[in-house]
């Protein structure tokens, strides 16, 4: 770049009878010849060699290797000198992963310890046990069995001895919820069956929840007060995904068996572990419940899975429609019929559903709520215990409250749809 010295703007405001100003002119001068081209140059960005940092055989137009990126989990310990890229590097790290807390990164996120006590299903949890609650009860909470609180606590002395303030671990299949201790006071007009219907819960927790301070349940007064557990919403880190949609890898047919219909054979494809499971619910079924009419099987998924016609779920191979068992004249019909009281064959849709239950395997069974109190009360007359059926059935809680392996969905009055675990 040229430079000018501006000499004669200078002396048009200088005195030129002075020598000193011609003496500053010329100072004025040589300073901006001397170090003009420097500052410059300073005020350039610096020009990247284009060749410069090749290695053999890399053209100069490729685009270069990308950095590193750190590890989640990597902790970054710089060296005593290097304080202030370790600032630089911690504050990306906190970017990314601020960026990616709620969007695809958590989705993609390492399994944890806790995520492989449960078979990589779902998180670990922890129930803190509160007054009157038991183990079978525990496990109808979060969907699961008392079985499998028991192996995933080993170290439980007496399984049928725990305390309030005990810590129980569980891989919940429903989503663990907020729960908060109330005082409710009785008004007039209350029972503990409206109480119970109000919050959820069944008379028999209720008065467990008092722990012997209860002494009657048709002697309340009003203003006497009862300690309640409620619950409120659903644990955000619990929140439930869409399950129902997917595709079916390596999915095996079920073949036709004596002992049961297909209605569609061709939709008849599931997972190895599904295909297995119903086998052996329907010899479990026979060797129980002999004579009878026939199973009568709904659809399972497609051949590959993905979307079928008339179902929402039915995708992935781990759901199954199947008929209630029906008494009269219609029990050999291979259509599915609506069930209730005058033609449910109780006992032995019971036996069905118990030895799906059984398998082990099952996630959640969905019964209509009115077909739902017929298998209850039956259960309860052959001597299920309390524990069991609090384990069990969503009935009497109400069919809004997600509690138990068998709850009501809306459809289910001609079937029962089962949900098989991964």
């Amino acid at each position: 770049m040229r430079f000018v010295c501006p000499t004669r703007a200078i002396e048009r405001h200088a005195d030129r009878t002075l020598v000193v100003s011609r003496f500053v002119v010329a100072l004025v001068c040589i300073v901006m010849v001397a170090f003009g081209p420097m500052a410059h140059a300073r005020r350039q960005p610096a020009r990247e060699d284009p060749a410069a940092d090749l290695g053999d055989g890399q053209d100069d137009d490729s685009e270069p290797a990308p950095a590193d990126e750190p590890e989640e989990d990597a902790a970054y310990e710089p060296e005593a000198d290097d304080q202030p890229a370790a600032s630089v590097t911690k504050l990306v790290h906190e970017r990314r992963s601020s960026k990616g807390s709620n969007t695809s990164e958590q989705k993609k996120r390492a399994p944890t310890r806790k995520d492989a006590a449960c078979g990589y299903r779902t998180r670990l949890y922890r129930h803190e046990v509160v007054p009157g609650e038991h183990l079978g009860g525990i496990a109808g909470r979060y969907g699961v069995r008392r079985t499998d609180l028991v192996r995933q606590n080993r170290t439980l002395k007496n399984p049928d001895m725990i305390r309030p303030g005990q810590h129980i671990q569980v891989c919940p299949e429903i989503p663990p919820r907020e729960r908060t201790k109330i005082t409710y006071a009785i008004l007039p007009g209350d029972n503990l069956g409206k109480i119970a219907k109000k919050y959820g819960l069944t008379v028999g927790e209720i008065e467990r929840f008092q722990e012997g301070r209860l002494r009657s349940r048709d002697a309340l007064r009003v203003g006497q007060e009862l300690r309640l557990w409620v619950d409120g919403s659903t644990l955000e880190e619990f929140a439930p995904g869409d399950e129902d949609r997917g595709k079916l890898k390596g999915g095996l047919l079920l073949p036709q068996g004596k002992h049961y219909f297909l209605k569609t054979p061709s939709y008849a494809w599931g997972t190895a572990g599904t295909i297995k499971a119903i086998l052996a619910a329907v010899s479990r079924y026979k060797q129980r419940s002999s004579g009878g009419p026939k199973v009568h099987f709904g659809d399972i998924s497609r051949r590959g899975g993905g979307p079928l016609r008339g179902h929402r779920s039915h995708q992935t191979g781990r759901d199954i429609d199947v008929g209630y068992v029906l008494r009269g004249e219609r029990a050999d019909e291979t259509k599915f019929v609506s069930a209730g009281k005058s033609n449910l064959d109780v006992s032995r849709t019971w036996a069905l559903v118990k030895a799906f239950i059984d398998t082990n395997q099952i996630r959640y069974i969905f019964v209509d709520y009115g077909i739902q109190e017929l298998l209850y009360e039956h259960a309860r007359k052959r001597g299920s215990s309390e524990e069991t059926l609090d384990e069990l059935f969503q009935f009497p809680r109400g069919r809004g409250r997600h509690h138990g392996i068998i709850r009501h969905w809306k459809g289910h009055r001609n079937h029962f749809h089962v949900r098989f675990r991964r």
